[in-house]
């Protein structure tokens, strides 16, 4: 990939779009006139409130909305980066330059977003100065460095996630009456983080800062999933040969068939199918250890899940005392009443989550996926360290101690359910991964109905039965074996 190419195109997008009045005259306004108009309130703000420890907790805030006020802006102009230049008929021209495909989707996104980005850092930087200039005082007392440095990474990362987000819209539609349309799923849920982040930085408690560095970490995440989706999904042929698209459902569902009645790796292509009918036997024969060995990455993936799970809980177990948990922790050692309508029960609740993160992972990139076995591992966890805190041995039995917990509450039906929630999250994150990089020979429709047939397939005939057998253990032994251990307590 080269860096002169993709420099030459952000060159020229950027000269066309800063020597435009139209789009000059309301990043000079964003840039200097707010933020100044911002600052000149504090007098009236300082006077109306007249609570000298109140003002302060909104400068952050201001500092806040003066950057993510122009780094909106970059949807408006990440929107026109493909689908304005076929409205303009200059799409051809731009991609019959000799430049890859790489390059020439970064270079419009570096485009698209440098505009922005340095009118919000403008606009920043003029807060900053007018409020240190005329009020040193409240500047002092509403900011230091690590609120600016968060607010900086803030806007920055919401502007890049916003920023790609647009771009693979725009090279996806095929008018910018469509692209506008389809903005406001990148613009409602953005405008919801900034409220939440709003709350946090007026909070202005340790625990409200170092859930700010949670969100910037979040966000970057999602900048350089989106990045990658874009440039996975991006293809200058099928951008020039677009028309208006409907929405085939019978060729969806063929699709989707042919997929589940016979495994083949990703990226082969429907019509190389041997087309045979599904059979059980050839399925678990064949077909399943294939979809495993294919699954290794997912696989490794949701490990990683569990082990942060049990690391974060345990750590969390042994550092904090949460009194809201107490009730919980005195009350090991009296299970319920075993009965097959609490096994029914427990299957369904947990078919029911695993599930449902599963498929909304799709939107999320296998977040809500990866987060299931993060959390049942981080309640292990915990439980166990606080057991191990209150004086209980991994080395004995006992009321208090965690092997004791572990031996009753875990092993009976977790040898069962957690591998299987393992596999369930394997499964999520795949399909969440679909939007991301489709291998080759598919295109991202195809991807995401690929790994939704194998979902459908291994939940049905692996998942189920198998959270349903876990759930009749849960439901009606590992109470007895609750009670044998604890003496009944």
């Amino acid at each position: 990939m080269s860096i002169s190419a993709i420099r030459t195109i952000t060159r020229r997008e950027v000269g066309d779009t800063l020597t435009d009045w139209r789009i000059l005259a309301p990043m000079f306004i964003l840039a200097f006139i707010l933020p100044l108009l911002l600052v000149s309130a504090s007098n009236f703000a300082i006077r109306f409130i007249n609570d000298p420890n109140t003002v302060p907790l909104l400068v952050p805030f201001a500092m806040l909305l003066v950057g993510f006020i122009p780094a909106s802006f970059s949807l408006i102009t990440a929107l026109e980066t493909f689908v304005g230049e076929r409205e303009r008929n200059s799409l051809e021209a731009l991609l019959a330059m000799p430049i890859s495909d790489g390059e020439l989707y970064l270079g419009k996104l570096s485009s698209a977003l440098l505009p922005p980005l340095i009118s919000a850092y403008t606009a920043m930087g003029v807060f900053c100065t007018a409020l240190w200039l005329g009020y040193p005082a409240l500047f002092a007392r509403g900011l230091n460095a690590e609120l600016i440095l968060v607010v900086v990474l803030l806007i920055t990362t919401k502007a890049i996630v916003m920023v790609a987000s647009a771009v693979i819209i725009s090279s996806h539609t095929t008018s910018v009456r469509a692209a506008n349309l389809l903005a406001s799923f990148v613009l409602l849920p953005t405008a919801t983080i900034v409220q939440l982040e709003a709350i946090l930085i007026i909070g202005r408690t340790e625990r409200a800062l170092s859930v700010l560095w949670i969100i910037v970490l979040l966000l970057s995440t999602m900048a350089i999933a989106l990045i990658r989706t874009g440039m996975g999904a991006f293809n200058r042929e099928e951008i020039l040969s677009r028309e208006h698209e409907q929405l085939n459902l019978r060729q969806v569902g063929r699709t989707w068939k042919t997929f589940f009645r016979e495994y083949q790796p990703a990226g082969v292509a429907p019509d190389q199918y041997r087309h045979d009918r599904f059979t059980a036997g050839r399925f678990y024969r064949h077909e399943l250890p294939a979809l495993l060995r294919d699954y290794r990455l997912p696989l490794l993936v949701a490990l990683i899940a569990a082990a942060s799970g049990v690391l974060g809980g345990g750590y969390v177990g042994n550092t904090y005392r949460l009194p809201m948990l107490d009730a919980y922790l005195n009350n090991v050692g009296n299970p319920p009443l075993p009965s097959l309508g609490l096994a029914l029960l427990i299957a369904a609740n947990n078919i029911r989550v695993a599930a449902l993160s599963s498929i909304f992972s799709l939107f999320v990139f296998g977040a809500f996926a990866f987060l299931v076995p993060a959390v049942a591992f981080a309640q292990i966890g915990f439980v166990a360290s606080s057991l191990a805190d209150r004086g209980g041995s991994w080395l004995a039995l006992g009321h208090t101690s965690p092997l004791q917990f572990v031996l009753a509450y875990v092993l009976p039906h977790g040898m069962i359910e957690l591998p299987a929630a393992l596999l369930s999250a394997a499964l999520g994150i795949r399909v969440g991964a679909a939007l991301m990089a489709p291998p080759k020979g598919f295109t991202v429709g195809q991807n995401i109905l690929w790994s939704l047939a194998q979902f459908a397939k291994v939940w049905i005939f692996v998942l189920i039965p198998l959270f349903v057998l876990a759930g009749l253990i849960e439901g009606l032994v590992t109470p007895q074996i609750i009670r044998a251990l604890y003496g009944g307590a």
